[in-house]
């Protein structure tokens, strides 16, 4: 398998199943520093738009990728290691790349900056927005988010309920929660009345499943979550595992598909085996060997044991 720059994966996803990862920012360049970020703290924040990485290689891999992997991939996700909508030309590159496969794109987005109209514009065309929104308190907000200085929580909802009103595809509305930091019951109450104004097609409820940034982040209980499930109501769902996907690799290519997955995100054993259609056994010799080899480190969080690439935060492209 040729070595992709801005691509990644297919990596299991527990709502676009196979999914293609397309980085758009080089590493944790955000306009957040969220305190349960997966991939690290922010390096740079900032809501500075420009093309961080040009457009046309990018368009020149996903081509490559299509025509030469023959992979299984359900969905092409603009998504990776920062906030996507901070490059200025996401517009044409969501374009580019429907002019050539029928695979739909996902765009994975905190939301943060909807309240451009010139970024509500560059999402028009994708065939399913995923935005966040943690926080409907500027108290809160602060807190889980850490935002860039000039950015308050009024501007990142009324940009949602701003694209919505043009937005005709699907917005897969995310919420993660963090124990004690946002799921007080005076939050959860105007969160509800946001979400109504905001009229999302469905809305996904976490919790912290892999390492944060911060190691006191906790997550709430399967009971909690199902608790605030019936409290936001029937187009609500917790976010549930994917199923199982055979992927063919080439041996060789296997240590450093795991590499490649690693460094835009930590998973468990269980979701690389899924991922990757590899049998347990056969995965844990290319993870014994990789810990040996000082090139990941694992890490328990809860019940579960997670992998991860070492001095991830010093990786870009």
């Amino acid at each position: 398998m040729k070595s992709y720059r801005y691509l990644y994966g297919p990596v299991p996803s527990r709502r676009l199943r196979r999914s293609l990862g397309i980085d758009l920012v080089p590493h944790k360049i955000c306009t957040y520093n969220c305190i349960y970020c997966q991939i690290g703290k922010t390096t740079l924040k900032t809501m500075t738009r420009r093309a961080y990485v040009p457009s046309e290689e990018i368009l020149e891999e996903v081509k490559h990728f299509l025509k030469e992997e023959h992979l299984s991939i359900d969905y092409l996700s603009l998504s990776g290691s920062g906030e996507p909508t901070l490059h200025s030309q996401i517009g044409s590159i969501i374009e580019g790349i429907k002019a050539v496969t029928s695979i739909p794109v996902a765009v994975i987005t905190n939301g943060s900056l909807l309240n451009l109209e010139e970024v509500r514009m560059d999402l028009l065309h994708a065939d399913v927005i995923l935005p966040s929104l943690d926080a409907v308190s500027s108290e809160v907000f602060s807190k889980i988010n850490r935002p860039v200085e000039e950015l308050s929580v009024e501007a990142v909802m009324e940009g949602l309920v701003q694209f919505r009103s043009i937005y005709k595809s699907r917005i897969w509305l995310e919420i993660l929660f963090c124990k004690g930091v946002n799921d007080g019951e005076d939050e959860l109450l105007r969160m509800k009345e946001t979400i109504a104004r905001i009229k999302p097609d469905w809305i996904h409820i976490n919790t912290v499943v892999r390492p944060p940034s911060e190691e006191w982040v906790t997550p709430l209980s399967q009971e909690e979550l199902e608790k605030i499930k019936g409290f936001f109501g029937d187009k609500t769902s917790i976010i549930s595992e994917f199923d199982r996907h055979h992927l063919h690799l080439a041996e060789g290519d296997i240590k450093q598909m795991i590499l490649k997955i690693l460094r835009r995100r930590p998973l468990s054993f269980s979701d690389l085996s899924k991922g990757m259609g590899m049998r347990k056994d056969e995965l844990d010799e290319y993870l014994a060997t990789l810990l040996r080899e000082g090139m990941i480190q694992s890490r328990r969080i809860g019940n579960s044991i997670y992998f991860e690439i070492l001095n991830r935060k010093d990786q870009s492209f």
